[in-house]
């Protein structure tokens, strides 16, 4: 049995793949507009370092590789 939307349904597929590219560069782009607002000594660096600190003690009894430390970044 033919078809009886094929143009109906080739806009429909073609509008999905053009809202999902256009989706996937706004998420690029509010991305790439933060670079560079993230203080490194800010809020969030410290709740990563807590998280970091909170692993590895987790993780210090049951490792038998040496231990690394993440040296403190300078303030800018």
């Amino acid at each position: 049995m033919p078809d009886r939307h094929p143009r109906l349904r080739r806009v429909a597929y073609l509008t999905a793949v053009m809202m999902c590219c256009a989706a996937f560069v706004l998420a690029l782009t509010g991305i790439a507009t933060t670079q560079g607002h993230v203080r490194p000594n800010g809020e969030a660096a410290a709740a990563v370092k807590r998280l970091h600190e909170q692993q590895v003690s987790e993780h210090s009894g049951r490792c038998h590789r040496q231990q690394t430390t993440v040296a403190a970044q300078p303030e800018v």
